[in-house]
């Protein structure tokens, strides 16, 4: 679960609607607020929300509110305590994440910030910032430090799915000619479920005529289920959720997949016992009435399941060798598969490519002829994710979307990065901040 500041150079510097003595600039596809002497191009250093940046940082460059934290007493900032940093409007504009000049580091003796995508937590040993986790997370994944037991046999070929990085500050990778497909992210719990081969439990007759140097048989094919990070034997083991709700997902799966199979996938809506799989949340917290007059109240991530059922969606297949090389499989093919084995995937949103971007681009303009430029066709493409990763869910428009998963198709290893919505963000934030346990945090 890692976290990391990166150094880049500020986009779109504007001036802010409704204050006079800061602005707005873009980081990655997020909208900053930044100081008044900060300049376009200017390269600085940019903190992702739901991060929490170090005491020494904060002390050093006087961002703490109480001004007794400072090494300047005289001067306050705009951080709390837990100097964390948010998603959160300031005076009606977006504020995702928190940029600095690089001149903010300079208290850190020898150090040197230069090159644009530099990522990092620390500096020559001086911590800069981590994750945020919330203190009842953070508490439950401390008593959990080595109480994890691994129930189940491991497998080279059962593969944990990768972190999955931010869109925007991959926008880079994407070239005119990539495939792109995005999906739905959904918010749920996350699981995998493949069918591999392990070692098996030799008898004792097994280990007499391995000692008289008889060849047994060692390995044997199996399914084997996880969490994100854990893998359970079969349905048992320590887990955080109903274990139903696992049981439903394993019962899909078994003796439906292929040998060197791995699904990966995501399970919403709510227990068998009536909770929820990932908490609701108080939108009044906010403070936009239309949003609370548009969603409610109370807002609660069911995707269109009834109370005490959840759903199983697809968003990941790959095929692992013996020997543990994976392959991806192609969206089609994971929609193809999904099919025959009736299972959902999350849902498809679109498929397209730069060049197809660039082009839509001209047309608008009017321009009689098309010639491809990257730095348009890249902005057009930062908005069009920011549109289709908000709003409401396409499987239920009770509640908004958690973002898109955007993904690079081509070769044996496609690429896959997520985009939140700031409203989703900003919603997580006031569900951490109501002492909320994050099950997929405290699994770690």
């Amino acid at each position: 679960m890692s976290y990391k500041a990166i150094v880049t150079s500020l986009k779109n510097v504007r001036p802010h609607s409704n204050a006079d003595r800061v602005q707005l600039a873009t980081c990655h596809g997020n909208q900053v607020v930044i100081g008044l002497n900060s300049q376009e191009g200017e390269l600085g250093v940019y903190f992702p929300s739901d991060g929490q940046l170090s005491p020494e940082f904060c002390k050093a460059n006087n961002l703490y509110r109480d001004s007794t934290l400072n090494s300047d007493p005289e001067k306050t900032g705009m951080f709390d305590t837990n100097r964390r940093v948010r998603a959160q409007k300031f005076r009606g504009e977006i504020s995702d994440g928190f940029w600095v000049p690089l001149s903010n580091f300079s208290f850190i003796k020898g150090s040197v910030l230069v090159d644009e995508g530099f990522e990092f937590d620390e500096l020559n040993g001086t911590p800069i910032c981590s994750k945020y986790i919330n203190p009842a997370t953070a508490k439950v994944a401390r008593e959990n430090q080595g109480k994890k037991t691994r129930t189940a046999k491991t497998s080279i070929m059962f593969k944990e799915h990768f972190d999955t990085e931010h869109f925007g500050k991959n926008i880079f990778k994407f070239e005119p000619e990539h495939t792109i497909i995005i999906t739905e992210k959904l918010h749920g719990t996350s699981g995998r479920i493949g069918h591999v081969m392990v070692g098996r439990d030799l008898t004792w007759k097994d280990r007499l005529a391995k000692r008289f140097g008889i060849k047994v048989q060692e390995n044997e094919w199996k399914y084997m289920n996880g969490t994100r990070r854990v893998v359970l034997e079969e349905t048992s083991g320590t887990q955080f959720h109903d274990p139903t709700i696992r049981d439903k997902a394993f019962n899909l799966f078994k003796d439906n997949l292929r040998k060197g199979e791995t699904v990966f996938f995501e399970i919403v809506g709510s227990e068998s016992t009536g909770a929820m799989i990932m908490p609701s949340v108080d939108t009044t917290k906010m403070g936009d009435k239309e949003f609370t007059k548009t969603y409610g109240k109370t807002m609660a991530y069911t995707y269109g399941t009834e109370p005490g059922q959840c759903e199983i969606y697809v968003y990941r297949m790959t095929l692992t060798t013996e020997d543990g090389q994976s392959i991806d499989y192609a969206w089609d093919d994971v929609v193809k598969r999904c099919n025959e084995i009736g299972v959902k995937h999350v849902p498809f949103i679109c498929k397209t490519t730069l060049t197809e971007i660039g082009m839509a681009v001209t047309m608008k303009t009017g321009t009689p002829s098309f010639e491809y430029n990257d730095r348009d066709a890249k902005d057009e493409f930062e908005r069009l994710v920011t549109l289709y990763g908000t709003g409401p869910s396409t499987l239920d428009a009770r509640h908004i979307k958690e973002g898109v998963c955007v993904r690079i198709e081509g070769g044996l290893h496609n690429q896959t990065f997520k985009f939140k919505s700031f409203e989703f963000k900003v919603l997580e934030g006031i569900i951490k901040d109501s002492g909320v346990i994050d099950a997929e945090e405290a699994q770690g």
